[in-house]
């Protein structure tokens, strides 16, 4: 079944996000990221500062979008998430795998196959993200559309639920890395 419910506890289990490669090296680099679930980050989050930089990718399958009519909250985005995956489950098409990268930038989605760049997302539009409580292996964040402005919630589905997790938590370590390299660039004003 798609996106079947589970329960269990990820916290203190080890996962592997691939950093991304940066133009001065070609190659690709393991690194293990620590899953911890809580609201909070974890003591040693500042470890990951360095590949977060340059960006974490993750290979994900993109299950669609809906519109939401606020920018954040648990209600509202189980609700879109329920609304996306209800979708999916109707249409007989084959999930778009994307590879998500974050970064203190924001999220790029690229085409897993083609490798061609689907859409680049500021962190200062994204306004909510999470890993659904009941769909524990789909990933959403909510971003005003630089189009229309609207806000629209983009769900994923993960492999494990672990990675929806990761994703989550590195998403958070992004906004967080964001706001201190703001702070920095503007703390001599």
């Amino acid at each position: 079944a798609l996106l079947s419910a589970g329960s269990g506890t990820a916290a203190g289990s080890h996962e592997a996000a691939t950093r991304c490669p940066n133009s001065a090296s070609h190659g690709t680099w393991f690194l293990l990221l620590r899953v911890f679930v809580s609201a909070e980050l974890p003591e040693s989050w500042t470890d990951m500062q360095e590949p977060l930089l340059e960006g974490m990718c993750f290979t994900l399958k993109y299950l669609g979008m809906t519109l939401v009519e606020k920018p954040k909250g648990e209600d509202m985005a189980a609700a879109a998430i329920r609304r996306i995956v209800a979708t999916a489950r109707v249409g007989a098409r084959k999930f778009q795998k994307v590879i998500l990268t974050v970064s203190p930038r924001g999220i790029s989605l690229q085409d897993a196959d083609t490798k061609e760049m689907v859409e680049n997302i500021s962190i200062y539009r994204i306004s909510y993200c999470t890993t659904d409580k009941l769909q524990n292996k789909v990933f959403a964040y909510v971003a005003q559309s630089q189009e229309s402005g609207a806000l629209e919630c983009h769900a994923f589905l993960s492999p494990k639920k672990k990675i929806a997790q990761a994703v989550t938590l590195t998403v958070a370590q992004a906004f967080q890395m964001a706001l201190d390299l703001w702070e920095a660039a503007h703390a001599g004003r």
